[in-house]
């Protein structure tokens, strides 16, 4: 059969040989024997932690606003993880989360006017609302004239006083 492959037996490195300042026939440097150190040594010491009663509040007052900021109803927590095998329970404990979601009702005056909520209307709700509305224009022109009517009949009793 044919070799197949690369290099038909010929040894040959990945990068150049040159590249790296081996030339033909140098032999490789000597390989370490023991593990590199886990923490290599720092030439600059760090800076001492501020400390004092300054320090404290800003801390406090960071832990207070982390604290604040995860009971919101805008935090979401990441899911847990499934288990590989699916419990009788895990579905009564998946409820628990969309059920705070539920509770969170948000301050719509905070939103623009295209994001608002708005509640439905049905067929039926907004004819009931054109009816209504022409209903009160009737209602606006009847009192016009009945309005005109009174005008007219005072002017004829006053012009059959005078005469």
């Amino acid at each position: 059969m044919a070799a197949r492959g690369r290099g038909r037996g010929r040894r040959m490195m990945s990068f150049s040989v040159d590249a790296v300042g081996i030339s033909r026939g140098d032999s490789f440097p000597p390989s370490m024997q023991q593990p590199t150190p886990a923490f290599p040594a720092m030439e600059q010491k760090p800076l001492p932690l501020a400390g004092g009663e300054e320090a404290e509040y800003l801390l406090a007052l960071k832990q207070e606003f982390r604290g604040a900021m995860r009971s919101l109803p805008y935090f979401i927590q990441p899911v847990a993880a499934h288990r590989d095998v699916e419990r009788y329970s895990d579905k009564y404990h998946s409820g628990e989360q969309t059920e705070r979601l539920l509770d969170w009702t948000p301050d719509w005056s905070r939103f623009p006017k295209e994001l608002r909520a708005r509640k439905k209307q049905t067929a039926g709700s907004s004819f009931i609302v054109r009816v209504e509305s022409q209903q009160k224009k009737k209602r606006v022109r009847d009192k016009q004239e009945v309005m005109l009517k009174l005008q007219v009949k005072k002017q004829t009793m006053v012009n059959s006083k005078h005469e």
